[in-house]
């Protein structure tokens, strides 16, 4: 069964916008060089000041293994010092997706 991961970011509003380029990068990155995952979304409530990523991958071995390596820790490590708070990371069974052609 596919994993959705929701890794959730708490910002400083002054940092908003080189949080929100930071992970933009790092899914780009991530989604080009790894196999595994399927589908990655970002998301954002400026106001709120949140961050989400949501990915799909193949099964929660390869989410699990996703967390170790070494572009997510060189992101996490990046924008550190710009979160109010320690993210939030949710694993999570993919029931159903509809995608419109």
């Amino acid at each position: 069964m596919s994993t959705v991961i929701e890794y959730t970011m708490f910002v400083q509003p002054a940092a908003f916008d080189e949080v929100m380029a930071a992970y933009i990068e790092f899914a780009d990155a991530f989604g080009v060089d790894n196999p595994s995952e399927d589908l990655i979304l970002v998301t954002g409530d400026r106001d709120g000041g949140v961050i989400r990523g949501i990915g799909i991958f193949e099964s929660n071995l390869e989410a699990e293994i996703a967390v170790d390596e070494s572009v997510f820790v060189r992101f996490r490590e990046r924008v550190a010092p710009h979160l109010t708070e320690e993210p939030i990371r949710e694993a999570l069974d993919l029931v159903h997706i509809f995608v419109k052609d």
